[in-house]
């Protein structure tokens, strides 16, 4: 953890809404990925790939990484769709929790053993606290209310610094959308976005959530034939600081292999 926190400052600095808890792979739903190639990355027990669905009648919508243990996403990864907004309702995936539940994102109410929340954040954890809840996959990346609603699950979210999180983090993602949608939907092109966090240090909120150093976001347009026509990365310190750094897709994975200490690639060679 300490390599990543040296590199950043030295650069300036992977079942109504539906998911499904994957056993080992997100083949279900890898089309988010570029060429269908997940992140390499971290690996063991505690983390859970998700495919993130809201409308039951739609294909899933996202894909998410989730860290059981530190109760927040690693990543999560979509293809951006424009700009959009929608009404919102928090849900949790039930079987995080109880593996018995059926493949519907839920309220809290709807699960109630083994105890909810042992293996994912709750609303409550976030009352009282100078962190909101900071989207993954945002909702502006979203273009319909289906889609939208289900970036609402807190699966798709981890503490973030409430200055941060409707400052430099959200000018920075309103900049890629304008970029994105002028210059690769535009052109009938497609745009990958990975978006993580660097896991902290620091007392997890509620004794129970941790606190990312780091929110972190890579970005890959490609042609019909999937050739690159345009990429790039950014990230900030999840602090009153309010700063964010670009960068490209390859420091990022170097930084990225620091934390983790093994290969970390968003986009494989494929960006």
């Amino acid at each position: 953890m300490k390599l990543l926190v040296s590199a950043f400052l030295l650069l300036a600095l992977g079942y109504l809404a539906t998911a499904e808890v994957l056993p080992s792979s997100f083949q279900k739903c890898n089309n988010f990925f570029l060429k269908k190639q997940p992140p390499t990355g971290p690996a063991g027990p505690q983390y859970k790939k998700i495919c993130q669905k809201r409308d039951p009648a739609a294909g899933y919508e996202f894909a998410t990484l989730y860290d059981t243990n530190l109760r927040i996403p690693i990543y999560s990864a979509y293809e951006f769709q424009s700009k959009g907004s929608c009404s919102r309702t928090w849900y949790i995936e039930p079987q995080l929790d109880d593996p018995t539940k059926g493949p519907e994102m839920v309220s809290e109410d709807k699960v109630t053993k083994p105890p909810r929340g042992d293996n994912q954040a709750l609303n409550g954890d976030y009352p009282g606290t100078d962190y909101v809840k900071g989207h993954l996959v945002p909702v502006r990346h979203r273009n319909a209310q289906a889609c939208s609603e289900a970036t609402f699950t807190l699966t798709n979210v981890a503490p973030q610094n409430r200055k941060f999180n409707q400052g430099a983090w959200s000018t920075q993602k309103g900049k890629v959308s304008d970029d994105l949608t002028d210059n690769c939907l535009n052109r009938g092109f497609h745009a990958y976005i990975v978006t993580g966090v660097v896991p902290g240090n620091n007392p997890p909120i509620n004794g129970r959530v941790n606190i990312p150093d780091y929110f972190w976001s890579a970005y890959c347009c490609v042609n019909n034939n999937n050739v690159h026509q345009l990429s790039g990365a950014y990230y900030g310190k999840n602090d009153i600081t309010n700063t964010v750094a670009t960068t490209t897709v390859a420091n990022l994975n170097a930084m990225l292999q620091g934390v983790y200490g093994t290969g970390f690639s968003v986009f494989g060679n494929n960006c």
